[in-house]
């Protein structure tokens, strides 16, 4: 019996061990692994640039879809392998929007720009005006995305409705021209810095009219440049153009915790950032201690401000 115990119990062949060892190593490959494979962008689908799928889909005129992730995120990976795994929802993005994937720590700048804390984050932009058209951050389910994905090519087709089929093209069409009209009861757009582009007010401190064909929008404000090349540096750092605060003055912010649009007619710099203000006395007390008021962390939403014309 003891003899028989120690054949089945006994010391195990060490080539059964080798075996056994790499078969574990293997196991633990695939289960640790897999995830961040699958994180990872799908060439066929996912493009990794922003700059570039930006300009792709302004090229192509199509809505920009992007997904915002991080290896370590478990609802990240859950999305890549019930959601983005499913052909229809590949289809869809291939065939009807230009989709980025975009690694959150990777790309710190615009988490900023589009201000949102929870990952993954689905959002789409217009790439022809630069309109967040959808925002969603957290889990989406198959259909949950689809929905989105749905929303998102409403809001775009009735920014940009096709012509009607009887109608010829014009010959050289500014895209001002091919924006359609607003309608009563749609949202105005605000129109940052009385319409002056951004671009040239912090590269050379010029009060340059800008155009709506040049036209960008951030964080609910459309801001004009004066050229092709305004609007090209414009979109890619916005954050450093734009006033800060989105244009509210610093002063009564602090003062009082409302957000009062300020106004060109007194503007000032600080470390090479704009900051508008309500009046000349404002901008004096600015002046005399800009440390204190700049030290302001709040961000600030469009909607918020309180103005009778957006400055």
């Amino acid at each position: 019996m003891q003899a028989l115990l120690g054949n089945r119990f006994g010391a195990v062949p060490s080539e059964w061990m080798a075996r056994l060892f790499w078969s574990l190593v293997w196991l633990a490959t695939l289960v640790f692994a897999a995830p961040r494979l699958v994180v990872g962008a799908d060439t066929s689908l996912w493009r990794t640039d922003f700059d570039a799928a930006l300009r792709e889909a302004e090229e192509k005129k199509l809505p920009l879809m992007m997904h915002f992730y991080a290896d370590w995120c478990m609802p990240c990976q859950k999305m890549e392998q019930t959601v983005f795994n499913s052909s229809s929802v590949r289809e869809v993005l291939t065939t009807r929007f230009v989709a980025v994937k975009l690694n959150s720590e990777k790309n710190q700048h615009l988490v900023r720009r589009y201000g949102f804390e929870i990952l993954p984050t689905d959002m789409a932009i217009d790439p022809l005006t630069g309109r967040v058209l959808v925002l969603h951050s957290g889990y989406l389910d198959q259909p949950g995305y689809m929905k989105l994905v749905r929303q998102c090519e409403v809001a775009f087709q009735k920014a940009h409705p096709a012509p009607p089929a009887n109608q010829e093209p014009a010959e050289s069409p500014s895209e001002a021209a091919n924006k359609p009209e607003p309608q009563l009861g749609d949202p105005q757009p605000v129109v940052g810095l009385d319409g002056y582009s951004p671009v040239a007010i912090v590269k050379s401190r010029k009060w340059n009219r800008g155009s709506a064909t040049y036209g960008w929008d951030y964080k609910g404000v459309l801001y004009y440049m004066s050229s092709r090349e305004e609007l090209i540096e414009f979109r890619k750092s916005p954050e450093t153009f734009a006033p800060k605060l989105l244009g509210c003055d610093p002063v009564i912010l602090w003062e009082t915790d409302r957000a009062i649009a300020g106004t060109p007619d007194y503007a000032a710099f600080y470390d090479d950032e704009l900051y508008l203000f309500k009046s000349e006395e404002r901008r004096k007390q600015f002046k005399a201690n800009p440390q204190k008021f700049t030290r302001l962390q709040q961000a600030v939403k469009v909607e918020k401000i309180e103005r009778t014309a957006m400055r």
